[in-house]
């Protein structure tokens, strides 16, 4: 356990130190190990409902990227990189002692690290899930990469040093994680509501996020030339897609993950009908079904209410 300050709880996990970065990993459960990765601006509390619904089944291991959670923050001379995350996933597997193939489970953005992951290292890879992921029809990039994570830091810098003159100590938190997040069926646990009060919506949250988002396009185009080297591997692969009530995005976000699936040579496309986007929250006893079922054989493109 990692130590508090005053009436902080207990921060569950460990710490590991790879490379510049001290990263916040929680190892649950038992049974197969799987990967667990969050989308861009979540913290490792955001998928507390779906691993309550996995760790009987599974070694699931999660870890908040530099800047989220309780790991350390992003400093000006960190430039986030798709193989860089690759290699961090390996070496958080590694610091856990798994050797042996996982599943990986990337969320929206986090689809092109589990993707990568995947197209890496086929030997470390037993299975993919993509929930919601980022795939880029037409991909572009205007402002140079530099300039962008530039930019997100002067943001950040500029909103802290208006806030600490006006006397704000800290920024809105929980009431926004709450209406950005959807409750679980069950409701939102007492230590989410903690952490994100302690750590959502904050300026080293808010840099990493914005970051992060930054360096999507060089990201994009990493994965772009790693889909012309190296094939995926031949491992289950399933899409599961959030399926909007707005009949012409549903129409079209349908369409799209479609080929999104195509291109990973998805075995299986699981279409959650009525879902949002941040359905690891929101359905998490469907997801947990869908990464439970993995490997038993694909149905012809189920569709879920």
């Amino acid at each position: 356990m990692a130590p508090t300050d005053g009436d902080e709880p207990a921060a569950p996990g460990t710490f590991v130190t790879v490379g510049d970065h001290r990263l916040h990993v929680l190892d649950e459960g038992s049974g197969p190990p799987l990967l667990l990765m969050a989308a861009l601006g979540s913290n490792w509390f955001d998928l507390d409902p779906l691993v309550a619904r996995l760790a009987s089944s599974w070694r699931v291991i999660r870890y908040d990227r530099p800047g989220y959670g309780l790991s350390s923050p992003v400093g000006r001379q960190h430039y986030p990189t798709l193989l860089g995350e690759v290699e961090r996933m390996i070496a958080v597997l590694d610091a856990r002692g798994i050797d042996e193939p996982v599943v990986v489970v990337g969320h929206s953005l986090a689809s092109l690290y589990v993707e990568a992951f995947a197209r890496r290292y086929p030997g470390r890879t037993a299975g993919v899930v993509v929930l919601d992921g980022s795939y880029v029809l037409v991909p572009w990039r205007l402002v140079p990469l530099s300039f962008r994570i530039g930019n997100a830091h002067r943001a950040v810098g500029a909103a802290s040093a208006v806030t600490s003159r006006v006397g704000i100590r800290r920024w809105p938190s929980l009431r926004v994680w709450t209406r950005v997040v959807p409750a679980p069926p069950e409701g939102r646990g007492e230590q989410q509501r903690r952490w994100s009060k302690r750590v959502f919506g904050q300026p080293p949250f808010l840099l990493a996020m914005m970051v992060e988002n930054a360096a999507f396009g060089a990201m994009n185009k990493t994965l772009r030339g790693l889909r012309r080297t190296a094939p995926m591997p031949r491992v289950p692969v399933v899409v599961v897609v959030a399926s909007s009530t707005i009949r012409g995005w549903r129409v079209f976000w349908e369409w799209k993950q479609r080929r999104y699936a195509d291109l990973l040579g998805a075995g299986e496309t699981v279409v959650l009908s009525r879902a949002k986007h941040f359905l690891v929250s929101e359905r998490p006893d469907d997801v947990a079904e869908i990464i439970n079922g993995l490997g038993k054989g694909p149905s012809a493109e189920p569709t879920r209410e």
